[in-house]
């Protein structure tokens, strides 16, 4: 049984210079497509976590489980539904990542994109001067599985997506103070101050340290206060079954426990998704300058 291609085989560092560039190029506003998956299909969907060739689970100590498997089928049985939201590009993408979750957990704030110490050892297999090294992140699609819940009203909260994009490796944005045991493999970060953002026109925003908006927090974050200073929220979504979202890899997003306008608040005991993540080629001009720099390393 192989192990299927990684997206770490074919993507310049997240850090450089030209990568930067060709995803700042690439940015758009995050989107949520109604009822793209009908329920036979999100059967197979979840089922087929368990029950494909490769598959490789991983338990969190806040009670996720992250399971790892080849998203190629995945992509090749639903192609038109893909295509169809993601476009052309979506097919061009040498290999697919991602993975199915379950959790019980809302996510904090954090960015999906590749983590530096498993890029830096796939470096070993497939140096930075490998030919297929030009792409970059592009974009990730998230798809709500099922929603457990005791309550008769099923209700899995909402995703919450924020303006700025952080192009870089993957963070928790744990703003103020580290949280004791955070069930994260990525990078924590306390200060913001020294990073760069994007808008979703790939457009660098001003540092700011301003308040988050309260009436918005009251109404949709479960997330701390501090960890929100100099952000604002682009989009919210209901986590519907059945109902992607799209949004730029590098993306700042978190879920919530449900609106904080009702009673319970919590109106779901644990639930399923599937992240699958696209690359994009560098533009032409781009593949050109990184290609040059390549025949020095």
């Amino acid at each position: 049984m192989s192990t299927p291609d990684e997206p770490g085989f074919y993507q310049l560092p997240m850090d450089h210079p030209i990568a930067i560039e060709n995803v700042r190029r690439h940015s758009s506003k995050a989107q949520c497509v109604e009822n793209l998956f009908d329920e036979d299909e999100l059967d197979w969907l979840w089922k087929n976590s368990f029950t494909a060739d490769y598959n490789k689970p991983r338990l969190n100590r806040n009670g996720t489980v992250i399971i790892d498997v080849d998203m190629e089928p995945i992509y090749k049985r639903y192609k038109d539904k893909f295509d169809k939201v993601l476009g052309p590009v979506a097919e061009k993408s040498p290999t697919i990542g991602g993975n199915y979750f379950i959790t019980p957990q809302q996510y904090g704030l954090h960015m999906d994109a590749m983590r530096e110490k498993g890029f830096r050892g796939m470096c070993e297999n497939v140096p930075l001067n490998h030919p297929q090294r030009k792409y970059t992140t592009w974009k990730n699609i998230i798809t709500p599985l099922w929603i457990g819940s005791h309550l008769d009203e099923i209700d899995g909260g909402q995703i919450v997506f924020f303006e700025q994009r952080d192009i870089g490796w993957a963070k928790v944005y744990n703003g103020g103070a580290e949280t004791k045991n955070i069930a994260s493999i990525y990078e924590i970060v306390t200060d913001y101050s020294h990073l760069q953002f994007y808008d979703r026109d790939g457009k660098e925003m001003p540092r700011s340290t301003e308040p988050f908006d309260k009436e918005f927090h009251k109404k949709y974050m479960n997330t701390p206060y501090r960890r929100l200073a100099g952000l604002n929220a682009e989009s919210v979504f209901d986590w519907k079954t059945g109902s992607p979202c799209i949004f730029d890899a590098v993306q700042l997003h978190a879920t919530n426990e449900g609106s904080l306008d009702t009673e319970p608040r919590k109106k779901w005991n644990s639930k399923m998704g599937l992240l699958m993540t696209f690359m994009i080629e560098l533009d032409d001009d781009l593949l050109e300058e990184w290609q040059h720099e390549q025949k020095t390393l």
